[in-house]
């Protein structure tokens, strides 16, 4: 197993007991106490979790943005699903809005299928990866670069949209609920607000994970929103608001 595979799951796991015991990880994960060590000290790191003597505990869910690194280890094969569904929307000569997620992210490879795409993104690893293999002409959004999130933000990121219309946005959040999406950071939410204003469309990529928590700003409601795509069915509650709110909800 890799090491983001295991960090995952030990993750999962605290999420769902809140703490754990080194022993009771080295069962999850069937490796070595050494091995579990190793990634409980990458998962402090990056503050999601807390060391303790014996074992670890979940760290308090705090409103800000964290690792890129360890957002695109989080549920990898969902990130894929959902960037399957995004595929029904594109066609060739597109002009697209990507924001910095891991989620958007795992949909560059599949734009590759397509020709004459424009991409204006604000994150350093989507036009890194679409400039690398050539997939799409690419602009990349200037602005304030936050250590972590591997995204420029701020008010010249948003200003800087102003020159453009595209024809779908692309974004991910932090959390939604019954009343709308939500990002942990002000200053990546003024960045997408605005990718939506002067965007024809916009999708809201969101994996299960999210659903169902919310956070200190709120991005749009889901009136703003084409389609949620998900990799699992969402609660009854969450897709009666969306339904009601005139979007609709894309899974496997």
């Amino acid at each position: 197993m890799f090491a983001e595979q295991r960090c995952e799951k030990i993750m999962s796991y605290l999420r769902a007991h809140k703490s754990a015991a080194i022993e009771e990880l080295c069962q999850e994960n069937f490796c070595s106490p050494a091995t579990v060590r190793r990634d409980l000290i990458e998962l402090e790191r990056m503050g999601l979790i807390h060391r303790r003597h014996g074992g670890a505990t979940l760290a308090a869910e705090r409103s800000s943005e964290y690792a890129h690194t360890f957002r695109d280890m989080e549920n990898r094969e969902g990130k894929l699903q959902i960037a399957a569904l995004a595929e029904s929307f594109l066609c060739d000569g597109l002009s697209l809005f990507l924001d910095p997620s891991s989620t958007v992210l795992a949909l560059c490879p599949i734009l590759g299928r397509y020709k004459n795409l424009t991409v204006v993104t604000n994150g350093l690893f989507t036009a890194q990866r679409l400039t690398q293999e050539g997939w799409a002409d690419t602009f990349f959004i200037g602005g304030h670069i936050k250590p972590g999130s591997a995204s420029a933000t701020g008010e010249l990121a948003a200003g800087f949209l102003e020159h453009f219309k595209a024809d779908l946005c692309l974004l991910s959040c932090r959390g939604a609920d019954e009343n709308g999406a939500y990002e942990a950071d002000l200053q990546q939410a003024l960045v997408k607000q605005q990718m939506m204003a002067c965007s024809r469309q916009t999708l809201l990529l969101c994996d299960h994970h999210k659903l169902g928590r919310s956070y200190f700003y709120k991005l749009a409601g889901f009136h703003r929103f084409e389609a949620l795509l998900t990799d699992r069915a969402p609660s009854p509650e969450l897709a009666a608001a969306i339904a009601a709110a005139g979007s609709e909800v894309l899974f496997p």
